[in-house]
């Protein structure tokens, strides 16, 4: 796999409804090239190489605090290593081998 060209991302779950939307206005703001794939039941989200989620623009979104542990409810699986989750950010990427 080419990591330069592999997409990572996640899979949101459409019953979050504003929650979700506030987090993929985040990941489209923070995250060049990021795309989003409607599927009804969930929305796949997906960025080139290296997708950074931070905690104060999904709450500019939302317009509320947000706890980036609750993540866990909305995001029903992921593609790539989540290699740093904390209370500011999450980074999902690829680690060359």
């Amino acid at each position: 796999m080419n990591v330069k060209e592999a997409y990572v991302g996640m899979d949101l779950d459409t019953s979050g409804g504003s929650i979700v939307s506030a987090i993929i206005a985040a990941i489209e703001e923070d995250n060049e090239g990021a795309l989003v794939e409607d599927y009804m039941v969930y929305k796949k989200v997906k960025v080139p190489q290296r997708l950074v989620l931070n905690r104060e623009t999904v709450e500019e979104h939302l317009g509320a605090d947000f706890d980036m542990d609750q993540l866990h409810i909305y995001m029903s699986s992921c593609f790539g290593f989540i290699t740093e989750w904390d209370e500011e950010q999450i980074i999902i990427e690829w680690e060359e081998a």
